[in-house]
């Protein structure tokens, strides 16, 4: 324990009271000097000042000092290294180097290659089970097959990496990679050192081992004397039979895309029974689990043990048989054998049948086919007071992203019930949801943008089979008579509604873990709007409303604190509507009467008439500095200005803020008639162009008088 008495000969003066302060990433800390651990990327301030209450007064600062923690990477090795022996100068692959001469696989990774060769460390190998590593050493085959997990035969750099969704392992197997807010990740291992070269190849370094999907195989593999029953693609019709399950004397309707619709579209002979009581003529079984007791003829076995199991898509079924909802593209299999450890022992399977949804359609119009789906009864009533009904049943041909019951009560109690009781908004919020044009999946997937009824562009992403309208996930999709149902589970929000501000702000949902309905959702931007209570290009909200702001809006800041900071002051020659200032600790916009330096401000200025933060604030008489400044800032987006008067890349401008910003937006770029767009997305621990508007922090360019949104993880302290 010590205590902190002077940096460069300024020392703690007893009779003005001054002393050494330190703060780490922004909060005071909380043990004596040299007690407190630090870690990569932790910023450290020591502030010269008197107390206030307990706490250092920064305001009164005279002297700072300002440190980045970063630990030091691998040193780049010789050229004539390869990469055994790179990682054996590294000094912490001992672990992975014995394995590697365990599985006799050394003299291969000192070959020609070359090889990309996805390292863990000697903690991460430390992290596994407590006698995995003796099990392996002894088991040279599954040694061999993890090891080679972790090799790809090309040479993949960082910049490689990231624009790849898989790589091919020597294992045989394909190696997922996952960009996001948090850092590059292939599998579960997370990349923390890149870009190590070799001779023969490139080193990544990784967290975590990596241990391959045993067969790595979409679906169990099957047996060696399997029978398949029935092997094709079929199309599911919704209503388009009836079901008499075994030991009942009535027939009942089945109106919901199920297993049980897969079976029999297929025209598969099967039998089921009940899981429980039934009484009366039920019309819809939608919520009646069954139990499957034959296909073809082949029946459970209580002798044997065989008895039916069904995957989708390589994954046991959730539910029970009758209840699992499948969708355009889903795979199942039905496999007849015994049961190891609670699950199907595909490799004992003695009957197969394979069936692949090609496309769901029903016999309905939107609305009757919607009825016919038990989690969305909150849309039909919706729908219902709305009066858009007729609208919805006409010819169309329409397709309507539909929120489930779940994604309306995940909406703040205050929206819903605004929602419910107004019915010019409850119109215009589901008109949002509406497209006009029939759009299936196989369109979809193929497209970047729909437009609604609205004359809205709602974003279309595409992450291999998986679907997003406005960053909001397709859950299931219907074709129908008159267009096609997109079940999603969040609901849209336009962004011109009038829906308070409780948790989530507008269409497409800031819930501080993405950014708007307009677009940005770490793929892309477009800039429609990106809120926050709400903001977007056309209109701001929050502690107003500005329907009748027609103007164009600007993003600025300045660089600098001006000797009179007053709007009155800096602004008394600019026409202007509006002036406002995202308050990250409210979540709301507020009036701004002070312009201060890191903080981003939107103005509204009439059309034609253009505004230049630089060329405005350029003849400013600045603040002699006698501190710098510095800005609290919130987990969630909040909206800043850089801190130096030139343009640097992001990781500079935010280094205060490293370790706990994850990403940043813009700058924003007007168009005529409040239209513009965000240029570009930033990723904090990214390097490089990641793809078209997508860059790392080292390549994402800070401009002075620019206004961004960047995403705190944590609170912390901005100077």
């Amino acid at each position: 324990m010590s205590v902190l008495e002077g940096i460069e000969g300024i020392r703690n003066n007893n009779e003005t009271g001054e002393s050494w302060f330190v703060y780490i990433n922004g909060t005071q800390a909380g043990e004596d000097f040299g007690m407190n651990p630090v870690s990569n990327g932790t910023n450290l301030s020591f502030w010269y000042t008197d107390e206030e209450n307990g706490v250092a007064a920064l305001d009164n600062a005279t002297y700072l000092a300002n440190i980045t923690v970063a630990i030091e990477e691998l040193e780049e090795p010789a050229e004539e290294n390869d990469i055994i022996e790179t990682a054996t100068e590294a000094g912490n692959f001992s672990t992975l180097l014995t394995a590697i001469e365990a599985a006799n696989l050394t003299d291969t990774l000192k070959g020609e290659g070359p090889f990309t060769v996805f390292a863990p460390t000697d903690e991460a190998f430390s992290a596994l089970p407590n006698g995995t590593i003796e099990a392996l050493l002894n088991d040279t085959d599954a040694l061999t097959n993890i090891l080679l997990y972790h090799v790809a035969d090309e040479r993949l750099m960082a910049e490689d990496v990231v624009n790849l969704t898989n790589i091919t392992t020597l294992q045989g197997g394909e190696l997922p990679v996952n960009v996001t807010e948090e850092g590059v990740f292939v599998g579960e291992a997370e990349i923390i050192v890149q870009d190590v070269n070799a001779s023969n190849g490139v080193i990544h370094v990784i967290d975590a081992v990596l241990i391959p999907e045993e067969g790595m195989e979409p679906e169990p593999e099957p047996g060696q004397n399997v029978t398949e029953l029935y092997n094709d693609t079929v199309s599911l019709t919704e209503g388009n039979f009836t079901l008499m399950p075994e030991n009942s004397t009535e027939s009942y309707a089945i109106n919901n895309f199920t297993d049980i619709g897969a079976l029999n579209a297929a025209g598969l002979d099967f039998n089921v029974s009940l899981m429980q009581n039934m009484t009366g003529n039920a019309a819809n079984m939608t919520a009646v689990p069954f139990t499957l007791q034959s296909v073809e003829g082949i029946r459970n076995n209580n002798t044997t043990g065989e008895e039916w199991f069904l995957y989708i898509n390589g994954e046991p079924a959730e539910e029970d048989f009758g209840m699992n909802n499948v969708s355009a593209g889903d795979n199942l299999s039905f496999w007849y054998t015994t049961e190891k450890g609670g699950e199907a022992a595909v490799e004992n399977a003695s009957y197969v049948a394979n069936i692949t949804v090609s496309e769901l359609r029903a016999n309905a119009n939107i609305i009757p086919a919607a009825q016919n789906q038990t989690n969305l009864t909150v849309f039909v009533d919706a729908v219902q007071t709305a009066n858009l009904t007729q609208t919805l049943d006409g010819t169309g041909p329409y397709t309507v992203c539909i929120p489930s019951d779940e994604a309306f009560n995940k909406l703040p109690e205050g929206t819903r019930n605004q929602l419910m009781n107004n019915t010019t908004l409850l119109n215009q919020v589901l008109s949002y949801h509406v497209v006009s044009g029939r759009y299936t999946y196989e369109q979809l997937i193929g497209m970047n943008n729909i437009t609604n009824i609205q004359g809205n562009v709602l974003q279309v992403n595409a992450i291999g089979n998986n679907i997003t309208i406005q960053n909001v996930s397709v859950t299931q999709i219907i074709v129908v008579n008159n267009g096609v149902i997109c079940i999603i589970d969040e609901v849209l929000i336009p962004p011109d509604g009038e829906i308070p501000a409780d948790n989530q702000t507008d269409g497409g949902q800031i819930d501080d873990n993405q950014t708007d309905g307009g677009q940005m959702d770490g793929n892309q931007t477009d800039g429609d709007q990106i809120d926050g209570g709400q903001m977007d290009g056309n209109q701001t909200d929050g502690n107003q409303t500005a329907d009748n702001l027609t103007g164009d809006w600007y993003f600025f800041s300045i660089p600098f604190e001006a000797n009179n900071t007053s709007v009155e002051y800096l602004l008394s020659d600019v026409n202007y509507t509006s002036l406002i200032y995202y308050n990250a600790s409210t979540k709301l916009f507020e009036e701004v009467t002070e312009i201060e330096p890191l903080k981003g401000y939107w103005i509204n200025v009439p059309d034609g008439t253009g505004f230049n933060a630089s060329e405005q604030f350029s003849s400013v008489e600045k603040k002699q500095i006698e501190a710098p400044p510095s800005l609290q800032v919130y987990p969630g987006w909040n909206a800043l200005g850089s801190p130096v008067n030139e343009t640097v890349p992001a990781e500079a401008a935010f280094i205060a803020l490293n370790n706990s910003y994850a990403k940043i937006v813009g700058p924003w770029v007007p168009g005529n008639n409040t239209t513009g767009y965000y240029q570009y997305v930033g990723y904090n621990g990214l390097n490089g162009t990641i793809g078209e508007n997508q860059l790392g922090a080292d390549e994402f360019e800070v401009e002075p008088y620019e206004g961004y949104w960047v995403f705190i993880r944590q609170e912390n302290l901005y100077a």
